[in-house]
C-alpha cells in the first residue's frame, strides 16, 4: 500500500512539472533602435501563462558585468545592474500576467548595441531567448555634433598642449595624420591603464579608440563596430568633453563624423593614444600628431 502511495506521488510530481513547462520566445530578426529614442526588446512565453511569480532576468551576453534588469519575488531588483542601464530599463508588471516579459529600454545609446538574453525561471522549469539589438545614430545627432565641435577645435588646441600631462577636466582636441598607413588605432586612454601583454582596446579597459586594419575601419566598444566611411580619412580629429563623457572622432578633410563614444564615465586623467597596431605591421609610415592648424 505504501509503495502504491509513493508511486502516485512521483507520478503526480512529474505531471505538475510537465504542466509548468513553457517556451521563452524572442524575435527571429535583429531589433533596430535609433540612438536617443526608446525601444522595446520583445520576450514572452508560450503558452501565454503568467510569469508574475517567476524570475525574469535580462542580461548582456557580450559584457563581463552583464545584468541589465532583474525581476524576482514580485519586484524589480537592480542592485547589480550595469551602471549605464540605471534608470533606463522597465518591465510592464501588468503584462507579466499574460506572459509578456518584454523590456523597455529608454534613451538608447550606441553602446547598447549587442546580444541580450531574456531568462525566465519558475520553481521547476526555465528557458531563455536571445535578442540581437542594432543601434543606429541619427543623422540629426551627427549634424549637431559637427556643428558644435568642429568650430571649437582650434580654440581647444591653442589652450592645451596635447598629451603633455593628460587631461582631467573641460575639453581638449587633437588631430592625427594617418595618410598612407593601413593599420592604426588612435583615441584616448586612462593614465593608469595596463600597458603590458595582450590588451583589448575597449572602454572597460580604459581605451576609447577607432582604428583601421587594412580595408576595415572599426570602433572598439564592448565589442567591435564595423564603420562604413564614405572616404578613407587622411587626418582624424579627436574631440573630448571630459564632463559630458564624450569622445568624438571626425574626418578633418571631409568634415564628416566617424564615431562617438557618449555617456562615458571619466574619473582620472586621459591621455592621447596613438598606435600602429599590436599585430605585425610592415608599413613604416608614421602616425603624426599634428600642430599645423
Amino acid at each position: 500500500m505504501k509503495f502504491i502511495c509513493v508511486t502516485l506521488l512521483i507520478i503526480s510530481g512529474i505531471t505538475d512539472s510537465r504542466s509548468e513547462q513553457y517556451e521563452v520566445v524572442g524575435p527571429t530578426d535583429p531589433v533596430f533602435a535609433v540612438a536617443g529614442e526608446d525601444v522595446i526588446l520583445p520576450c514572452s512565453v508560450k503558452p501565454n501563462i503568467s510569469v508574475v511569480d517567476m524570475r525574469v532576468e535580462w542580461f548582456r551576453l557580450d559584457l563581463k558585468d552583464s545584468q541589465v534588469h532583474l525581476y524576482d519575488d514580485h519586484e524589480d531588483r537592480n542592485t547589480d545592474q550595469i551602471q549605464s542601464y540605471i534608470g533606463r530599463t522597465e518591465l510592464n508588471h501588468q503584462e507579466l500576467q499574460s506572459g509578456d516579459a518584454s523590456l523597455k529600454l529608454s534613451s538608447v545609446r550606441v553602446s547598447d548595441e549587442g546580444l541580450y538574453k531574456c531568462f525566465i525561471q519558475s520553481k521547476s522549469w526555465f528557458d531563455d531567448a536571445t535578442v540581437n539589438v542594432n543601434v543606429e545614430e541619427s543623422s540629426l545627432e551627427h549634424d549637431q555634433l559637427l556643428k558644435t565641435i568642429l568650430p571649437k577645435a582650434p580654440t581647444y588646441l591653442r589652450t592645451y598642449k596635447v598629451g603633455k600631462d593628460g587631461f582631467s577636466s573641460r575639453c581638449f582636441y587633437f588631430e592625427v595624420q594617418v595618410k598612407e598607413q593601413t593599420v592604426w588605432y588612435l583615441g584616448v586612454t586612462r593614465e593608469s591603464v595596463n600597458k603590458k601583454g595582450l590588451i583589448r582596446l575597449r572602454p572597460e579597459n580604459g581605451y576609447w579608440i577607432v582604428g583601421q586594419r587594412y580595408e576595415e575601419y572599426r570602433a572598439r566598444d564592448s565589442f567591435a563596430y564595423s564603420l562604413s566611411l564614405r572616404v578613407n580619412p587622411q587626418r582624424v580629429g579627436v574631440f573630448v568633453d571630459y564632463e559630458k563623457g564624450l569622445v568624438c572622432f571626425n574626418d578633418v578633410e571631409s568634415k564628416s563624423h566617424i564615431y562617438s563614444y557618449t555617456d562615458q564615465s571619466f574619473n582620472e586623467k586621459l591621455c592621447p593614444f596613438v598606435c600602429l597596431g599590436y599585430w605585425s605591421n610592415e608599413n613604416s609610415t608614421p602616425l603624426i600628431i599634428c600642430d599645423d592648424y
